[in-house]
C-alpha cells in the first residue's frame, strides 16, 4: 500500500480547491434525486475518507464514510464517490479527512484508524457514528483510534 508523495498531495489539494470553488451548486429540487448511501466501505483494510455534502435542494448536510479496495491514495477512494454525489446533485461537498478502515465481515468487526497525508486526520468518532447508523452494521463491533497509519 503506497504512502503519499508530492504529486498525490498536489492532486489532493487540487481536488479540495475544486470542491471549494464549486460552492453550493445544485440543479434539482430535493424531491428529484437519488439518495446516495452514507456508507460505502469495501471488505478488508483500505484507505478511507470522511466526506460531507448537502442534500439536493437544501441545506441539510450529511456525512459519508467511503473506502475503496485498491485505492493507492486517499483521493482514489474520494474521487469516484464525489462523482456519484455530483451526478446526484449534492452540493457543498467537502472531504473532512481520511485514515484507514478495516472491515472484517466474517468476524463482524470494523476498525477505523490512522490519517491521510493528503486530506488530514478524519474525525474517526464521527466516522464511527456514520457507520453505526447504517443498518448493515448493526451487529458489528465498531471501534476507532487515532493511532496507526
Amino acid at each position: 500500500m503506497a504512502t503519499t508523495n508530492a504529486e498525490d498531495q498536489r492532486k489532493a489539494a487540487e481536488l479540495q480547491a475544486r470542491l471549494a470553488n464549486a460552492g453550493d451548486k445544485a440543479t434539482t429540487s430535493s424531491n428529484d434525486f437519488a439518495r446516495v448511501p452514507n456508507v460505502s466501505i469495501d471488505a478488508g483494510a483500505h484507505k478511507y475518507v470522511l466526506i460531507s455534502a448537502c442534500l439536493p435542494g437544501g441545506n441539510i448536510r450529511e456525512n459519508f464514510v467511503v473506502s475503496r479496495r485498491g485505492a493507492e491514495y486517499h483521493r482514489d477512494a474520494a474521487e469516484p464517490f464525489i462523482e456519484i454525489l455530483e451526478r446526484n446533485n449534492y452540493s457543498s461537498i467537502r472531504i473532512l479527512g481520511g485514515g484507514r478502515i478495516a472491515l472484517d465481515i466474517a468476524n463482524k468487526t470494523c476498525s477505523i484508524y490512522g490519517y491521510s497525508y493528503g486530506f488530514g486526520l478524519a474525525d474517526h468518532a464521527m466516522s464511527k457514528a456514520v457507520v453505526e447508523r447504517d443498518d448493515r452494521y448493526n451487529d458489528y463491533d465498531i471501534t476507532w483510534s487515532n493511532e496507526g497509519y
